[in-house]
């Protein structure tokens, strides 16, 4: 219904209307339950005021809420309804919101009809057991405390998140009481409000008119819940606070993102003394899960407004009408002082106390960001010694956000190399499971819980089905770690083949395997090396049409060394992009036929997923699978946490079991409650944003126009990499394929100066590693695009020239890079 279109005298009229629930006989409900649904057990009425519910608790103990609908309510809406819980359950699976249940010929809902021969519309969902939040007010006799509104906000805000994407059918886009009405609405209701109030409202009508047809229509917009308040909250306060469920999806409308969070705000703001910090913490709640743009933010302090009045304005107006006792009083004493102190608090003062860089003075000191400082060098190698830095001048970070950082000064960078932020820096899904793990429980996983076990189970959809057993760690160097140790335990052997220039970790036995970093006259003699599958500047290249099986040879060769110094072959560990060499596409064949080498000497294989797991090459979820082989292990690490610490391997439980005969593998914090929970939030924004799908969309434009710059730009050798992972290899001549490694060390400084982050690797320290966060966009792939068009051409020309102070072109493991 268009409220702006009607009468004033229409627009009041429509308050009054409802929908009367209908009166079926239980038994009638029953029966149709059990045929429709399977479903029998304990039945109790419940409360509505549209439809007639009942809550049904099985014999096996399963509760539902049994809803018959009015025959006047459209059957779009309840079907949209429905829509919109499943949309939401596929989304995010922990969000405490009631589940539907369908019928058992499979449909999202059933009917009934009455003794009148009136078809209703009956749906089944699942019963979320608690008390709402008013109650638990009521009962606690205390305000709601700031850490509590911050957890109601990241709630509305998590549905709101969890509601993206979703354009299901008969969607509403306004309702009689919907903010875009407000200005028609109001001025109709002032003859109503209280005398109190009515010249403030009347003062504020202007504004508020002008907001809402002015900026409104340009907000961002989707389906909104639209209705966040303390009967539809369930919620605990004791042993710590918590949302235990949002119910009622009856006025979700398609509209402004700033106008669900406003409805919010004006509805629990008065359950607390200071009603803009009320507001403040629930924005910033809000925002954990779904950022507000500057445009949100100008006019949510008039939508909180607009809101207020409505609630007074409506409420008013039915008791004058109906002549219903209508707890005036308790709403003055609600909403005036609310609707009193906002209009007295500018638009931009309101937002100060809710940007992140402008804190109020509940918000911890530690959360503002730091000033520049100049020796914080200093400061860090007085501390920590001569450590890894990036960059001739290193960067001092504060925040990030998406493929975003932003340094002490402020100055804003585009992140094109961490792939630990997988998800994009500070997910504000990731982040907010995060907290609310956090502030729940975190223990070790010798206590049972269910999110490890739902993460092992997600995983392994994803993986062939051998690949059954997890062990979950903290960081891929562990689970490299382990994987060696395993492998070794089962074929009693002890000798591991790498590629030369790889990387695998920084343990004990990781850092003899990690090639970049150890010196090569130290390597132990369990270690042996082959070539790395260079098409580019190998020992067999692009033409050979044996290239691959020639490379796997050498895993062959490597192989018999072991034999004949007794060492025996235990496995072959490979990272599926070769990412220390500069992200490699090996021949088709090579992966499969070093496989079956590293098997006729009884040895396993281990697929290092670190770096490209999780979804980076977009046409697979992980590396080896583009290659078509079944490793015994595969490690992950890195991109499993969004950066939080989590790792893991994977592997058939036969092996699983050797170890245990041996004494076993425990991890205090591998697989903790947290760890466990933030995995499976990633899983859920990987694909509930499709993730892989626009890495491989994202990656083939940034390939495009790689290959494009190449045309122009003699310094460019080579584009190599999957995905979202991309390598460009300059060189001083094409023909010799001498590398212009001064060159790429100048490039990868200019692109940072041009607020473009990538850096300089591979064995001979001259390709450009691109390797952004998975929510990278064609904006951001064109912004990097032209940074580095410009870098190259800026290149001096004595450094087109010069290859390096040492290195003549060929592959050598002793040149320093950046991982």
């Amino acid at each position: 219904m268009n409220i702006p279109s009607q009468s004033k005298q229409g627009a009041t009229d429509v308050l009054l209307a409802s929908i009367a629930a209908p009166d079926l006989p239980l038994a009638l409900v029953q029966t149709r339950v059990a045929s429709i649904y399977g479903l029998t057990g304990t039945w109790r009425r419940l409360g509505g005021e549209r439809e007639q519910n009942f809550r049904l608790v099985t014999d096996d103990g399963q509760q539902f809420v049994v809803k018959v609908a009015s025959i006047e309510e459209p059957t779009e809406s309840l079907e949209f309804q429905i829509e919109a819980l499943e949309h939401v359950a596929a989304i995010d699976a922990r969000l405490p919101v009631p589940r539907v249940t369908r019928t058992l010929q499979g449909e999202p809902m059933g009917s009934i009809t009455d003794e009148n021969g009136r078809i209703h519309i009956l749906r089944v969902l699942s019963f979320l057991p608690g008390q709402t939040l008013l109650d638990r007010i009521k009962a606690a006799g205390r305000p709601l405390q700031a850490a509590e509104l911050v957890t109601l906000g990241s709630m509305s805000g998590r549905l709101a998140r969890a509601l993206q994407g979703f354009h299901g059918r008969g969607a509403p886009t306004s309702m009689p009481w919907d903010l875009k009405s407000a200005p028609l609405l109001l001025d109709r209701l002032l003859v109503h409000m209280p005398e109190r109030i009515r010249p403030v409202a009347l003062a504020l009508l202007p504004d508020l008119a002008q907001a809402v047809s002015e900026h409104l229509p340009k907000l961002r917009a989707q389906v909104i819940y639209n209705d966040f308040h303390e009967s539809n909250i369930l919620a605990e306060f004791a042993p710590v606070f918590s949302v235990q469920g949002v119910i009622d999806f009856g006025d979700m409308v398609y509209g402004p993102i700033a106008q669900d969070l406003a409805v919010a705000i004006a509805s629990l703001i008065h359950w607390t003394p200071d009603q803009v910090l009320a507001a403040t913490c629930l924005a910033r709640g809000y925002q954990l899960f779904m950022p507000l743009e500057a445009e949100d933010l100008a006019v949510l302090r008039r939508l909180v407004l607009a809101r207020l009045l409505l609630q007074v304005g409506i409420v008013a107006y039915q008791s004058s009408v109906t002549g219903l006792d209508t707890p005036l009083d308790n709403l003055q004493s609600c909403y005036m002082g609310a609707i009193e102190r906002f209009a007295q608090v500018t638009d931009a003062a309101f937002v100060a106390g809710i940007l992140p860089s402008v804190v109020p003075v509940s918000v911890p000191v530690a959360t503002i960001p730091p000033a520049p400082m100049p020796s914080l060098l200093q400061d860090r190698e007085s501390v920590l010694g001569k450590t890894y830095t990036f960059y001739n001048e290193p960067l001092e970070l504060v925040r990030g956000r998406g493929s975003k950082v932003y340094d002490a000064s402020g100055k804003e960078y585009l992140d094109c190399y961490n792939n630990v932020a997988n998800l994009g820096h500070c997910h504000p899904y990731v982040v907010g499971a995060l907290m609310q793990q956090a502030s729940t429980l975190n223990t070790n996983s010798r206590y049972l819980h269910r999110e490890i076990v739902r993460l092992g189970e997600r995983l392994s959809t994803t993986l062939p089905p051998h690949l059954d057993t997890w062990i979950f760690v903290c960081t891929g160097s562990e689970a490299n770690d382990l994987a060696v140790r395993m492998a070794r335990a089962v074929t009693g052997k002890e000798g591991i083949v790498v590629t030369e220039n790889s990387y695998h970790g920084n343990t004990s036995i990781g850092a003899p395997l990690s090639l970049i970093d150890y010196d090569a006259s130290d390597r132990p003699d369990w270690v042996e090396t082959v070539p790395p599958p260079n098409l580019y500047r190998g020992l067999y290249r692009y033409g050979d049409n044996d290239a691959g099986s020639k490379y796997a040879g050498h895993v062959d060769q490597a192989a018999r060394v072991f034999v004949d110094n007794g060492k025996g072959m235990a496995g072959l560990l490979i990272d599926s992009i070769f990412d220390a060499n500069g992200a490699l596409v090996p021949p088709p064949d090579y992966l499969s036929q070093a496989y079956a080498n590293v098997r006729r000497h009884g040895g396993l294989t281990i697929a290092d997923e670190v770096q490209m797991g999780f979804g980076r090459s977009g046409a697979h979820m992980w590396g080896f699978q583009a290659f078509d082989v079944e490793p015994d292990f595969v490690t992950m690490g890195k991109p499993m946490g969004n950066g939080h610490p989590i790792a893991a391997l994977v592997t058939r439980r036969e092996i699983a079991a050797a170890l245990q005969t041996r004494g076993g593998y425990f991890n205090t914090f591998g697989g903790n409650t947290v760890s466990a929970v933030v995995g499976n939030a990633c899983l859920d924004v990987l694909w509930g944003e499709d993730l892989q799908g626009n890495a491989r969309k994202i990656g083939a434009v940034l390939k495009e126009g790689l290959d494009d710059l190449m045309k122009r730009h003699e310094l460019v050798g080579h584009i190599q990499g999957r995905g979202l992972f991309l390598g460009v290899e300059l060189v001083t001549d094409r023909i010799t394929t001498a590398p212009a490694k001064l060159a790429a060390r100048w490039v990868r400084e200019r692109m940072k100066a041009l607020g473009v982050l990538v850096s300089s690797t591979g064995p001979l320290g001259n390709i450009i590693k691109i390797r952004p966060p998975l929510v990278f966009s064609e904006a951001d792939a064109a912004k990097c695009l032209e940074a580095l068009e410009n870098a190259l051409s800026e290149v001096p020309a004595e450094l087109r020239q010069k290859t390096s102070e040492q290195g003549n072109g060929h592959l050598s493991h002793h040149s320093p890079q950046t991982r």
